[in-house]
């Protein structure tokens, strides 16, 4: 009884007070991004469209060339908390620099739309939360949920989308929550993904007790924790404007973007992550609680075993700054490639062995190559990985925050090493 009035004297607390932090940070996204300014990408050649699937209206962007063949198509997903279509848009400006021919489709995450309702059914939750005021697991079990919100249904549903735009392959690029989504939807017909690029999401090996390290240390995304609405908006707001108890955000793309002169892809991208990303989120939160109830992390671990036997082509591309410590002392994001927490041991050398944060002293410079713009980490023997790669001046948003380094790699992966 305490601890519930507890739980709900705290909730309502912290929704007060992100009453004046929302009227603050809007005002910011004015006059930053709205008072005699439009930002560069809504000034670039894509087009927004309507996709109607089963009397359903679906949005998605479109950049490139719309003639282009299915060899030169590539279908993008973003990820939560940021806008998902437009946290990829940078990306895909940076691949049409690189190569006209493509046709690039960056759908929303499905049902995601304003306009779908949760529509609970006799489906119930798989996955637990865990409530940090009142310190205990929440169980779940009686949680009645919409299916079509699960990351599986979202990902058959990608199919429905290329049957509808008559695309018969393509190539896959997903992030965060996109890469999910992308890798169920490659799991259901791989006879339609010609490869698979997949950028800040976990792989195949997660221990369950690193799990209760969060959220001072994250390793892999803590999904009982942001299943809880105050949870994540306290937590999201702390890491990125206070930096505690871990960061998000490159401490190089912060000093930059912080700097950056207003009319610039740089300053937008800044806009984006520091501001836009802090309510954007409201609108998906109900629908993204309640994807996560019906998956998490493990699941999605033990369901990468499907993609073991599919022929198509896989890459990973990371944050470099993952698990850096930034000036303060502060480990950045949560997804580790190397040391102890190492999500990726299974596939690739490490370059930082027996190491919580990276260690200059034991760096094993001969397991990466240095491209200049990107790194490339040699790959095991027996990976399922054809390449992995670092992006410099990023963590976790990659995409955000470094999109030309992003692109390249995707470019040398389809362009050069897919054909050998």
């Amino acid at each position: 009884m305490i601890n519930n009035f507890l739980n709900s004297l705290i909730k309502s607390i912290i929704n007060f007070i992100f009453i004046f932090i929302d009227i603050y940070i809007s005002t910011v996204i004015f006059f930053r991004e709205k008072l005699f300014y439009t930002p560069n990408i809504k000034k670039s050649k894509y087009v927004k469209k309507t996709l109607v699937v089963n009397n359903q209206n679906h949005y998605y962007f479109e950049f490139g060339d719309s003639n282009a063949t299915d060899d030169n198509t590539i279908v993008m997903i973003g990820g939560i908390p940021t806008n998902p279509m437009e946290s990829m848009s940078w990306l895909a400006g940076e691949l049409i620099k690189l190569n006209s021919k493509y046709r690039i489709l960056i759908f929303n995450i499905p049902f995601y739309e304003n306009h779908f309702d949760i529509e609970l059914s006799n489906t119930f939750a798989t996955t637990n939360t865990i409530n940090l005021i009142i310190k205990k697991s929440i169980d779940n079990k009686k949680l009645r949920v919409d299916p079509k919100y699960s990351h599986e249904n979202q990902g058959i549903k990608v199919n429905d989308f290329l049957d509808k735009l008559n695309i018969n392959k393509c190539h896959l690029v997903g992030h965060d929550r996109g890469a999910v989504i992308l890798e169920y939807f490659a799991i259901n017909f791989p006879n339609k993904v010609l490869s698979y690029s997949r950028g800040s999401q976990v792989w195949n090996y997660i221990e369950p007790e690193w799990a209760k390290l969060a959220p001072d240390i994250c390793v892999g995304p803590p999904h009982k924790i942001m299943s809880v609405y105050e949870q994540l908006r306290v937590l999201l707001f702390t890491v990125i404007h206070l930096k505690k108890p871990l960061e998000l955000l490159s401490d190089l793309f912060e000093f930059k973007g912080r700097n950056a002169k207003r009319g610039t892809d740089l300053y937008d991208r800044y806009t984006h992550l520091k501001y836009k990303s802090q309510l954007s989120y409201k609108r998906y939160a109900k629908k993204f609680r309640n994807s996560l109830v019906q998956g998490g992390v493990y699941s999605e671990v033990k369901n990468r075993s499907n993609l073991k036997e599919k022929l198509f082509p896989i890459m990973q591309f990371q944050g470099e700054d993952e698990f850096k410590y930034n000036k303060s002392g502060t480990l950045i994001s949560d997804q580790p490639y190397f040391g102890i927490y190492n999500l990726y041991r299974n596939e690739i050398e490490d370059v930082y062995p027996g190491c919580v944060g990276q260690d200059n002293d034991k760096y094993q410079s001969q397991f990466v190559t240095d491209k200049i713009l990107y790194k490339e980490i040699k790959v095991k023997e027996n990976a399922r990985f054809t390449c992995f790669y670092l992006i410099p001046e990023a963590a976790h948003f990659n995409v955000v925050e470094n999109p030309k380094a992003c692109a390249l790699v995707i470019d040398d992966f389809l362009s050069n090493k897919i054909q050998n």
